[in-house]
């Protein structure tokens, strides 16, 4: 098993100049479209800068490494989708078991478009768990998580809102990164999607009256 590797994944100032904010860009797109079209093996520093049309010094002014041009990709990714899992999770025109399975399959899908971005960053031996903005991203995904299960169901005890908090994500987490990185995809991942989110609805009872009346 690869040991993972502590690489310098703070990208170098970007700059905020037009040209600057355009080869960074453009940067960017040649790694997604590698990384999409050409798969993890074929991300390296001199191929991402040819498909950008960026000699390899511009690439270095930007990036200290592949690495680091990874790990921007994967932190935009992760503040964009945590926009769109803030607007599922705190939808009101649906009850709480709507969103329970809105909220699931929106989340499998996030995944399963991250999962090239999973097994490039594995592939280059680097860790991402240990960062701040990990960390970070993990804490907002558990309070918005925690708000939905106490209004989905009801009132309880500290210990039980922790337990039932922390079950739900890592549950739908796990299954949703492991499905994926399977390359599971279309209607057998919304399949799975949906009958996951049913067990969670029926195991915790989200949204039904006997919920709700919980002292």
């Amino acid at each position: 098993m690869a040991v993972a590797r502590k690489r310098n994944l703070v990208p170098k100032k970007l700059g905020k100049q037009q040209r600057a904010k355009a080869t960074v860009e453009a940067i960017v797109e040649a790694a997604t479209y590698i990384l999409e079209k050409k798969g993890p093996s074929s991300f390296t520093a001199n191929k991402v800068a040819e498909k950008a049309g960026v000699n390899i010094a511009s690439f270095y002014q930007y990036f200290p490494n592949k690495e680091a041009l990874l790990f921007h990709i994967v932190k935009s990714t992760w503040d964009h989708n945590l926009g769109k899992f803030e607007q599922n999770i705190k939808l009101r025109v649906e009850n709480p078991a709507q969103r329970m399975r809105s909220l699931v399959r929106e989340f499998f899908m996030i995944e399963a478009a991250e999962a090239d971005l999973r097994q490039a960053l594995r592939i280059a031996s680097v860790d991402i768990k240990d960062t701040k903005e990990y960390r970070a991203l993990m804490a907002a995904g558990a309070v918005m998580m925690r708000d939905f299960i106490v209004e989905a169901m009801g009132p309880q005890s500290a210990a039980d809102l922790d337990f039932n908090t922390r079950f739900i994500g890592l549950l739908i987490t796990s299954f949703a990164e492991r499905t994926t990185d399977e390359r599971t995809s279309g209607a057998e991942l919304i399949r799975q999607a949906n009958m996951l989110s049913e067990m969670v609805i029926a195991q915790f009872g989200i949204g039904t009256k006997a919920n709700k009346r919980r002292p």
